[in-house]
């Protein structure tokens, strides 16, 4: 198929946006149980997967259960320890580019449990080296937030905390199953995080949701003005994540980013067309530093917890629970183990950081001689005369980038750079 034919196809694809692979079945002959991906490594990002929430997002696609009993938090808790020691045994020497604590909600956990939490991770940087710009961050939410949480993160020395607003309309929150959170609580809470002495916080807003509208953005927008938060993060619904048979409106998403992104920067925040993340500092880009390395500098990472992604410079790798088993199954055995370990081709990793990179509007041109072993004009020759010659990507000397007409288009852009087989089973499987 011709590259303008299959742009064309791939832009009213649904499955082409920032995640890959696209399917379990497309990796399946690169599956390998017996090599340890970091066996190699030093230079890594490490991330806690805690996936218990007091309610269950509609609109969330990550592997998530409703929080229990103190007893099985305690049981996931000693799980994890596990987990995350017997990797630090046998990977001495790692150098931490970043660390973050996400969900779910950590902070539904019980205040002993979430101590315990901490603990560990303090208890992790004592086997570990940190980078200079090393800036650790937790996710949490206004309902589970409390002052003795909050005195427990800064004692932990994180200082990064990110809450998630999505929207201020209660009728969209509520539909989607989400605690409505009214101003002066989050007011109340942003309160305790600054008189704590925490000096970043990131709130997280959703565009695309459904029966959102503009006035919707607006109202949402006051909010952020009023709270003046350090960063903010915006999230474009993905139905084909959570199996919504509901069309994307690409039109009326790109519409929604472009009017977010210039209120964004007129009230201070700095950022690049195409990027999701904005900050009042132009320096630190809107991210904590496992997310700058992981998503910019193709810096391995390593997760821990129920279903969480590792990545290496050889492979990917999934622990249990990814593909939706219960709790009770995932605590079967004393530590979470790897469910899919996978040694990929170069063409295959490179096809998963240009989705991981193009979530940030932009690939480095360093790493992505690092990954394929020559420039991409070299590697794609064709791919990349059709996006210049249609004005959809930029290069500078460091970067390759979206145009704002680009980022219209990235998941059809990010689809032309998928491996071979994965295209051919798009162009079946996509419209389906």
């Amino acid at each position: 198929m011709l590259i303008k034919e299959y742009f064309k196809n791939a832009q009213a694809n649904a499955l082409c946006n920032t995640s890959y692979p696209l399917s379990v079945s497309n990796w399946e002959e690169y599956k390998n149980s017996s090599i340890d991906l970091f066996q190699d490594e030093k230079d890594l990002c490490f991330y806690i997967h805690v996936p218990f929430c007091k309610r269950l997002c509609a609109f969330c696609e990550y592997v998530k259960y409703r929080i229990r009993d103190i007893e099985s938090q305690k049981v996931y808790l000693a799980h994890l320890e596990n987990e995350v020691m017997h990797f630090l045994d046998t990977h001495p020497n790692i150098m931490l580019y970043g660390f973050d604590i996400g969900g779910g909600t950590p902070t539904s956990l019980d205040d002993e449990v979430f101590q315990a939490l901490l603990e560990l991770y303090q208890k992790i940087l004592t086997k570990c080296s940190v980078v200079e710009d090393f800036e650790p961050s937790i996710e949490t939410t206004f309902d589970t937030l409390t002052k003795n949480k909050i005195k427990m993160i800064k004692s932990s020395g994180i200082d990064r905390i990110s809450l998630g607003i999505q929207t201020t309309n209660s009728k969209i929150l509520k539909k989607n199953n989400r605690i409505y959170a009214s101003l002066t609580k989050m007011q109340e809470v942003l309160s305790l995080i600054k008189e704590e002495g925490i000096s970043k916080v990131n709130l997280d807003l959703m565009y695309g949701l459904k029966d959102q509208t503009k006035k919707d953005l607006q109202d949402t927008l006051k909010t952020i003005a009023i709270l003046n938060p350090e960063q903010v993060t915006l999230y474009e619904m993905r139905y084909n994540m959570v199996s919504s048979k509901r069309n994307i409106d690409r039109r009326k998403m790109y519409t929604f980013y472009k009017y977010l992104y210039k209120q964004l920067r007129k009230m201070g925040y700095y950022a690049t067309f195409s990027q999701n993340t904005f900050s009042k500092d132009s320096v630190d880009k809107g991210l904590s530093s496992y997310l700058r390395y992981r998503m910019i500098e193709n810096i391995s990472y390593k997760g821990f917890g129920i279903s969480a992604q590792s990545k290496s410079r050889i492979g990917i790798s999934y622990n249990i629970g990814k593909t939706r088993k219960s709790f009770n199954d995932c605590v079967k055995d004393p530590s979470f183990k790897v469910e899919d370990n996978y040694v990929l081709p170069k063409e295959e990793l490179f096809s998963k950081y240009v989705s991981i990179s193009l979530y940030y509007g932009r690939m480095k041109k360093k790493v992505i001689k690092e990954i394929l072993g020559t420039e991409m004009e070299k590697a794609y020759k064709e791919e990349m005369e059709f996006l210049h010659k249609k004005k959809l990507i930029r290069e500078n000397d460091e970067e390759i980038y979206l145009t704002p007409k680009g980022f219209f288009y990235y998941g059809a852009i990010a689809s032309l750079f998928y491996a071979p087989k994965v295209k051919a089973w798009l162009i079946e499987n996509g419209n389906k």
